[in-house]
């Protein structure tokens, strides 16, 4: 076939490995424009340099292949600035991340932790899976759909089915005690520890659950269900953020 370059040619051209090329190629990306049935040799159309140029750009920017394969279909400048925007929010979570393991490796955080029992609690609740980028507008919006009512007791709760984080997620079951809730919430002793402010932000809130975790394990106790966040301040308020970790104990 006219005007078509072999691959090794196309990766010359494009500065994009074989290897690259076929990965591409297998993950619809920047399929050859037609393949020998006899050799199975790959060739491409030099109107492909551009499609191979803007992959290569992408890939280097951190984009996921998927993700690279959805733009293609639709270029358009404002899925660029959209993505940039979200690589910028992802490096500044990073940056903070990495600045807490410095805090740590520096100085062990201190948290106080105590035991209490809880008597039996009913409650309605809302689950979701949720990665910790949307956990906190998921919580907030959840709690002032369900009614929950700030600066009473019983204090509205979350319930972490699951490891959250920027892989995982969850499930997370956010909680209002209700009278006639038709979930309950077991009586039983808990551990716990009261943090607020900045301790309350990911990541930082994760050496609160280390604390909890951590004596539990010291004291030769057993989780005896998901832990739990109990709030004690009016997020439709703004209030600082004021809580308790709690993880019940058998």
């Amino acid at each position: 076939m006219e005007n078509l370059m072999s691959i090794g040619e196309f990766a010359s051209y494009s500065r994009l490995s074989q290897k690259a090329l076929r990965l591409y190629g297998e993950n619809g990306l920047l399929p050859p424009a037609w393949v020998d049935p006899e050799s199975g040799y790959r060739y491409y159309r030099l109107g492909q340099l551009r499609e191979a140029t803007l992959i290569a750009l992408l890939r280097r920017s951190g984009m996921a292949l998927a993700e690279i394969r959805a733009f293609l279909r639709d270029p358009t400048i404002e899925r660029v600035e959209e993505y940039e925007r979200r690589t910028a929010d992802e490096f500044a979570e990073r940056r903070r991340v990495l600045r807490y393991v410095k805090r740590i490796l520096k100085e062990e955080p201190m948290y106080d932790v105590l035991t209490k029992r809880v008597p039996e609690q009913a409650y309605v609740s809302r689950s979701k899976r949720v990665y910790v980028r949307d956990l906190e507008p998921f919580i907030t919006s959840t709690f002032s759909g369900l009614g929950a009512e700030w600066g009473k007791e019983p204090a509205p709760f979350v319930l972490y089915h699951g490891p959250v984080n920027a892989e995982e997620d969850g499930p997370v079951e956010v909680c209002v005690p209700k009278a006639d809730g038709d979930a309950r919430l077991p009586e039983g002793e808990v551990a716990f520890t009261r943090i607020s402010g900045s301790q309350c932000s990911f990541p930082e809130i994760l050496g609160a659950y280390e604390s909890v975790y951590r004596w539990a394990k010291e004291h030769g106790r057993e989780p005896d269900g998901p832990p739990r966040e109990i709030y004690f301040c009016d997020l439709e308020e703004n209030e600082e953020l004021r809580m308790e970790i709690a993880l019940p104990l058998r």
